[in-house]
């Protein structure tokens, strides 16, 4: 009897085993690392197409205030792909969005228009009107970030030299014991102002205009700078980089400005 409770048991283990990997799955270790910036793979589009389930994701609003820095290299500007112009991108590009940025890429100086040009012919998946949805996905990841003190979360965005500036911005408000609070209202306005192909790099600058509000508190919770009723109007000027003969598609913020 003892034998036949020990088969039994060791059934209901093995089929509870199975029912939490069907439901967990397994980790190898090679999980892909998600990407706001990635390309979905066309597969995996046609698939869920045919699976009905092809809808696009929420658009994400966004808008904070942080160091300038100055042009350096290379942040996680994941680029994204060419999709079908029906598809619901990752980065909540919507058919009405891609138009709009079209129309402004047509409508940019020549230089602009040129260098988006040669970055297309260097890396043919590069694809305009969905860099800019994906840059703007960044610009929330940043901004968010540095307001709430995560370098972690920050290095894996930014380039070295740019990262060193966001730190040492950190880690003087830590040592004065401030506290940034910032919320994001959203973004107005996000346009490419200029794009190049320097040997095999491709740069895009972007033009953020957002809305958002940004208090400073000491230690005690008092407001030592900015209004917390009062919604301010942001413009910075990121410019993003990446190795076209990379297989890394990610991009990397290289430079911020705040124009005068």
């Amino acid at each position: 009897m003892q034998h036949l409770d020990i088969v039994f048991f060791a059934i209901v283990a093995v089929v509870l085993g199975w029912k939490l990997y069907s439901v967990l799955g397994r980790r190898t270790g090679n999980e892909r690392r998600i990407d706001p910036f990635a390309r979905p793979d066309p597969k995996d589009l046609a698939a869920r197409r045919q699976a009905g389930r092809d809808e696009p994701e929420a658009p994400i609003q966004i808008g904070s205030r942080r160091p300038t820095v100055v042009r350096n290299e290379p942040d996680v500007l994941p680029e994204p792909a060419a999709q079908p112009r029906d598809a619901g991108p990752r980065s909540g590009l919507t058919p009405r969005d891609r138009r709009q940025i079209e129309g402004e890429i047509s409508r940019a100086p020549e230089a602009v228009r040129d260098g988006i040009a040669a970055i297309t012919k260097a890396d043919p998946t590069f694809d305009a009107p969905e860099f800019i949805g994906g840059a703007k996905i960044a610009f929330d990841m940043i901004v968010q970030a540095f307001a709430a003190g995560e370098v972690k979360a920050l290095q894996a965005l930014l380039a070295r030299s740019v990262y060193d500036n966001f730190a040492a911005a950190i880690a003087e408000r830590n040592r004065l014991g401030h506290r940034l609070k910032t919320t994001l209202i959203g973004i107005t306005q996000a346009q490419i102002t200029g794009a190049e192909l320097v040997g095999k790099e491709a740069r895009v600058s972007v033009k953020f205009v957002s809305e958002q509000i940004s208090v400073t508190e000491d230690a005690g919770g008092t407001v030592i700078d900015g209004d917390p009723t009062h919604v301010d109007i942001l413009i910075d000027i990121w410019t993003f980089a990446r190795d076209t003969s990379s297989r890394d598609p990610n991009w990397q913020l290289v430079a911020t400005e705040t124009p005068q």
